[in-house]
């Protein structure tokens, strides 16, 4: 009985809308039309009319089929011009493209070395801004968070007014990308190239020798593999060195309550919370989810530049 109710509501009401559309046709465009088109346009309409007067969900079904076919016929030429059909168009295709900015992905350009060797200059990555939840614009209010972030997640962010400043750094406003390895709660310890949480170090592997792929550091780095909350992934650490970069920061600390400790995987070239301290929850845009598009510009010809087998793929 519900189900009956709802189909013949919504078979009355785009009838109605079918209706008001073929009427301001012939409202607007009708000294244009050939009298027999308008009086036929006019009697399919109070068919129409007279089967949602009737109720009967049948009726009205094949009235409203007889108006639409006469309207595509007919009456199609009569409605919106190419140009505002165009118009509205591209109008739905930037809105819908900035709402999807806005709420759901966005496109971040990777400008230094300091997240090497997961991501390289050059990298065009796209980050998931839905995941920590949506984002009330031109507010840091978030809503409907569906997950916290978590050790591990490479993350874009922005500092906030009470970070340190006197660091080359590109200052308030500019988008950082670092990955998140202590949140709120935890003990973060850094002793040599061990990082310890909550006075466990994290897992980490030697692998061998790193080059840099046309980086400005020095060519050779120490390459390891670290596994924190499930995610493994690489980080590089200088040559020789005994001790990762320490910054200004006092080590043991505790991160506050809703704040997030960060570090570049290149971590002897990284200004990170190490220098300029915690990152507010709130100022997270987004988690880092894949590479879009990669290219080298100092290599000569196009298909050089491209770095190809980065394109489309996935970030650890």
């Amino acid at each position: 009985m519900i189900i009956a109710w709802i189909r013949k509501k919504l078979a009355i009401r785009s009838s109605k809308k079918l209706v008001r559309t073929v009427r301001g046709i012939i409202r607007k465009k009708g000294r244009f039309m050939a009298p027999r088109e308008a009086d036929h346009a006019e009697v399919r309409i109070l068919a129409c009319e007279e089967a949602i007067k009737r109720g009967s969900l049948h009726e009205i079904r094949a009235s409203r089929k007889a108006l639409r076919i006469f309207f595509e016929d007919n009456l199609r030429s009569y409605g919106k011009s190419a140009l505002r059909q165009n118009v509205e168009a591209i109008v739905i295709a930037v809105a819908l493209a900035l709402a999807i900015r806005a709420f759901v992905v966005q496109p971040f350009k990777i400008p230094s070395g300091s997240m090497l060797p997961t991501l390289l200059v050059g990298d065009h990555i796209l980050i998931n801004k839905f995941v920590y939840g949506t984002r009330v614009p031109f507010t840091n209010e978030i809503f409907f968070p569906f997950s916290m972030v978590d050790r591990g997640d490479i993350i874009v962010f922005k500092l906030s007014e009470d970070n340190a400043t006197d660091f080359p750094m590109p200052g308030k406003g500019a988008f950082y990308v670092k990955r998140a390895m202590g949140i709120a709660g935890d003990e973060i310890d850094i002793s040599g190239r061990d990082i310890l949480i909550n006075g466990r170090a994290v897992d980490q592997v030697y692998t061998g020798n790193y080059e840099y792929p046309d980086q400005k550091f020095f060519s050779v780095a120490d390459r390891y593999e670290q596994s924190l909350s499930g995610k493994d992934f690489s980080v590089i650490y200088k040559k020789g060195s005994s001790s990762t970069t320490s910054g200004k920061m006092s080590f043991p600390l505790v991160v506050p309550k809703g704040r997030i400790f960060v570090m570049g995987d290149n971590r002897d070239n990284s200004y990170d919370s190490r220098f300029w301290g915690f990152v507010p929850v709130e100022n997270v845009y987004g988690k880092a989810f894949m590479i879009h598009w990669s290219w080298n510009l100092s290599n000569p010809g196009f298909a050089d530049k491209v770095r190809w087998r980065r394109i489309f793929s996935g970030i650890e």
